[in-house]
């Protein structure tokens, strides 16, 4: 699986950064708290959907598993094997949250996902536990005389299969994959419950449900917040010169990119379009560093810090994008409120693509 890290050693070295600079004063230890704190809702934000108390105790083994144990990246494949691990436990807990990490998957990784490729995938993960033919024979999901094995999921699980009697959906085969269950046993299944034509009636075609169509409204989720190659980002930063590479505006942004659910790349662009990237050799890098979106018309009207400057970029770009009319070009849109400038928009977007393409991407 190519994926890019959950939380890269990268990440946690901003996040310390970023932490000894906002929160000098405090002591070490308070410090150290708040970048536990800090390292734990990053990863939490980038975990698929699931309860809560689920997501902490998946999050602390991920941690205590990878960063300090093994002290790697923590990657999309750490998540599915410690699901798979779970699900030997709780094959209903696995079973209800399949669709949700299915999604997720696909977000995650540069692959396509199935439901039955990744199903076959947790599945690989699990250890493989016997069922016996009198057990699957009682359940109802094998003929007399038939063997099988499944990967440690209770034999109640088991029983949710002889729901298969009607055509059910992609995702629910796979779920029914995911807990062992062979195909030709669904097909037996299957088979047993479905009513008998006669054999002069042909078959009623059955017209195609046409796919749902998503209106172009809103703000894209090519724009939404996604991980980023952050060596290649500063990189590029730092062969420009660009204040931004360092501390406190790089982990700052990042920070509030993540709030906000923004793509990375759209609030530097909106900084490379606006001032360049603030080089270190201008004139009053210092004070531009504060307010490198122009943020209350310019940075000289408007000097605060980057914090501030960022927050407000970020609440004006997610109020623009949640008005978005179906079919109107975000960046054109973002273009009508924030910039006087009509080119402001064709100079983003180029600054964008270009960001989007660093490191390989």
């Amino acid at each position: 699986m190519e994926s890019a890290a959950l939380l890269s050693p990268t990440d946690i070295h901003t996040i310390r950064r970023y932490v000894q600079t906002k929160y000098a004063p405090l002591p070490d230890g308070r410090r150290a708290e708040i970048v536990a704190d800090a390292i734990r809702r990053a990863l939490a934000q980038r975990m698929p959907n699931m309860p809560d108390d689920l997501k902490r105790q998946m999050i602390d083994r991920l941690i205590s598993r990878c960063l300090v144990g093994e002290r790697r990246d923590i990657r999309p494949e750490d998540v599915l094997d410690l699901f798979a691990e779970i699900g030997e436990d709780d094959g209903h807990l696995t079973e209800r949250l399949l669709e949700p990490i299915l999604q997720w998957a696909n977000e995650r990784t540069q692959r396509r996902w199935s439901p039955e490729q990744l199903a076959s995938r947790l599945e690989r993960r699990q250890g493989a536990v016997s069922l016996s033919a009198a057990e699957a024979v009682t359940i109802g999901l094998a003929p007399e005389g038939a063997t099988a094995s499944r990967s440690g999921w209770s034999v109640a699980v088991w029983a949710a299969v002889r729901s298969l009697a009607k055509p059910a959906p992609a995702i629910v085969l796979a779920s029914v994959i995911a807990l062992g269950g062979g195909a030709v046993w669904i097909a037996n299944s299957m088979e047993r419950s479905a009513p008998v034509e006669p054999p002069s009636s042909a078959p009623t075609p059955v017209p195609e449900a046409a796919p749902a169509v998503v209106p172009d409204v809103g703000i894209p989720q090519a724009l939404k917040y996604t991980e980023i190659d952050v060596p290649a980002l500063v990189a590029y930063l730092s062969g420009r010169d660009s204040m931004l590479a360092e501390e406190p505006y790089f982990g700052t942004i990042m920070d509030t990119a993540r709030e906000y659910d923004l793509h990375p790349h759209l609030l530097f662009a909106i900084t490379g379009q606006e001032q360049g990237f603030v080089p270190k050799s201008a004139k009053h890098a210092l004070k531009i560093a504060n307010n490198p979106f122009n943020v209350g018309h310019s940075w000289m009207e408007y000097n605060t810090d980057i914090a501030n400057s960022a927050g407000i970029a970020a609440r004006l770009l997610v109020k623009l994008g949640d008005s978005r009319p179906e079919g109107h070009d975000p960046f054109e849109w973002f273009n009508r409120t924030y910039a006087e400038d009509p080119l402001w928009s064709v100079g983003v977007r180029k600054i964008f693509d270009k960001l989007n393409g660093l490191g390989g991407e």
